[in-house]
Parts: C-alpha cells; structure tokens; sequence
C-alpha cells in the first residue's frame, strides 16, 4: 500500500507544475529622472484572461493600479495615478506614464490569473 500511495502523489505533483505561468516584467529594474517617460512591460507564457499591475510603497502598501479583463481592454484600479495602460495581446499588458511625480515611486508587480 506504501508504494501506490506515492505514485499518486508523484502523479498528482508532476501534473500540478504543468499549470505555472511564467511571467515576465521588462524591465527587471528601472531609475529614471524628473519627466522622463516610464514603460513598464509585463508578459506571460500562457493566455490568461486577467492581468494586473500593482504598486508597492511603504505609504500606501500594496495597491492595485490598474488591470485587464482581456485583449483591448484596461481598467483603472484602486489608485490608477494617471497611468495607462495597453494590453495589444492576451499574454502582453504594457503600464506607461508620460511624467512621473515622486508619488509614483515604488517597486511595481504584475501578475495575472
């Protein structure tokens, strides 16, 4: 009974890793000066439906800025801070602002689901 048990366990955790998506933000690191454009690009190894980008910050903690549904598709999060955003395909959403303030500092996350 020993034996069987774990090959279920090994079956089950060989399948469960086939379901990890790989994401990807470019650039890893980004310094910029006063008024300088910033564009930040997340992608992700498989079409998912939704994707999100968050800010982090010792002010304000972890805050969703803004998110997607789909291809074509942005929303304004909880705290958008005159970002945009551009999903032109399901695996790519793409957060850009023309001039950042000292208030968009922080370390930026995407994730998706």
């Amino acid at each position: 009974m020993g034996p069987l048990f774990l090959y279920y366990v090994l079956i089950f955790l060989l399948e469960a890793e086939s379901v990890l998506t790989k994401i990807t933000q470019i650039p890893r690191h980004l310094i910029i000066e006063k008024a300088q454009e910033v564009k930040m690009r997340c992608e992700e190894d498989t079409q998912v439906t939704r994707m999100f980008w968050y800010q982090q910050s010792p002010e304000k903690g972890l805050v969703l800025v803004l998110y997607s549904v789909g291809k074509d598709n942005t929303e304004n999060g909880d705290d958008p801070q005159g970002f945009k955003a551009q999903r032109p395909e399901s695996n790519i959403f793409i957060l850009s602002k023309s001039s950042p303030e000292p208030r968009n500092s922080g370390m930026y996350f995407c994730s998706s689901n």
